[in-house]
């Protein structure tokens, strides 16, 4: 803890890093960090980098306009790794989940000190100092620990209180899992003592949605969800072709892989979608079926008990049996068990 405040107190330029195609979490946790330093020590250069643009279902977020975005500005994001003196690593385990190869080369080349703040499982090594709990329910959550561990709360704003607070429900898919430790919901109280704005984060993630995303949702429950009543799952696939079609984003597509856990019978879902030069997995979940173990042995995923992701360099053919596979493998293992 020392070691982080230390860091802190003696870099002049810091740079603040949440993965590619950033989260709820990971913006929250970046942004809320950057905003609490700064006013802490408002003399320090302190600049957030986001390797893509935030989707638009996340552009109503807090200080989203202090973000430098590395496909925009990619010299000047560059340039800015270059020249400082202690990097953050948020809500990744790997510097890889930067994505951009050009930058994920510039931070593994800095000489500057680095610092991971992060919830998934395994990190990698190489990290000055490095703050991995898996079993906490987002990086958010962590951040305030730290924060509060620090005595810095006097610098958290209502607007940073409502970023924290933003990644705390977006990863637990509104306090649905990976949330069921008492002093969470204590942490949660301190954010709205601290001016969080709960009514606002749930108006702007429920009402504010696209045409094309509903248009989205029934085509994926009419056309392409498939269900396998044996195996109590469900899975199903969309391919560029068919989300330029619609007209849909990524964005769009946050949350539709649980529309199949409302069904009775059906504990295990999974969403496959193209993406460039990649596929993307999403796994959720219902009970104690453990999907993070289909995404860590099939993809080298990870994720939460019950909400996970992974990545497959491959066919989607490929990453449906791998899913299928690993399905199987597992509800024998628990039979056994």
């Amino acid at each position: 803890m020392e070691r982080l405040r230390d860091l802190v107190v003696t870099s002049s330029r810091i740079v603040i890093l949440p993965h590619t195609a950033p989260d709820g979490d990971a913006l929250g946790s970046t942004l809320a960090l950057r905003s609490v330093l700064q006013s802490l020590h408002p003399d320090k250069n302190i600049c957030v980098i986001s390797p893509d643009l935030v989707e638009q279902y996340l552009g109503w977020m807090p200080e989203v306009d202090k973000l430098l975005h590395y496909t925009t500005s990619s010299d000047e994001a560059i340039a800015a790794i270059a020249e400082a003196d202690l990097l953050i690593h948020m809500d990744h385990n790997q510097r890889s989940r930067l994505r951009y190869q050009p930058l994920v080369e510039a931070v593994t080349k800095s000489s500057a000190q680095s610092i991971l703040i992060d919830h998934h499982l395994y990190p990698e090594a190489g990290f000055a100092v490095c703050f991995s709990y898996p079993g906490i329910s987002s990086t958010c959550e962590l951040v305030l620990r730290l924060v509060q561990a620090l005595g810095w709360q006097e610098y958290i704003s209502p607007a940073s209180a409502t970023l924290l607070l933003t990644g705390i429900v977006t990863d637990t898919g509104r306090f649905m899992y990976g949330c069921f430790a008492p002093d969470l919901y204590h942490r949660v109280s301190d954010l709205l003592s601290l001016g969080a704005d709960y009514g606002y984060i749930i108006d702007r993630l429920s009402y504010h949605g696209r045409i094309e995303q509903l248009r989205a949702q029934g085509y994926v429950l009419h056309e392409k969800l498939e269900v396998y009543p044996e195996l109590r799952a469900a899975c199903f696939v969309l391919t560029q072709e068919e989300m330029q079609r619609l007209g849909v984003s990524k964005g769009d597509t946050e949350g539709l892989v649980n529309l199949p856990l409302s069904v009775e019978g059906i504990d295990c879902s999974c969403f496959i979608r193209e993406d460039r030069g990649q596929i993307k997995l999403s796994f959720r979940s219902t009970g104690d079926f453990p999907v993070n173990e289909i995404a860590s042995r099939g993809f080298s995923g990870g994720g939460h008990l019950n909400a996970s992701g992974a990545e497959h360099y491959g066919s989607i053919e490929e990453a449906k049996n791998i899913y299928l596979y690993q399905l199987k493998c597992l509800i024998e293992e628990r039979k056994k068990s």
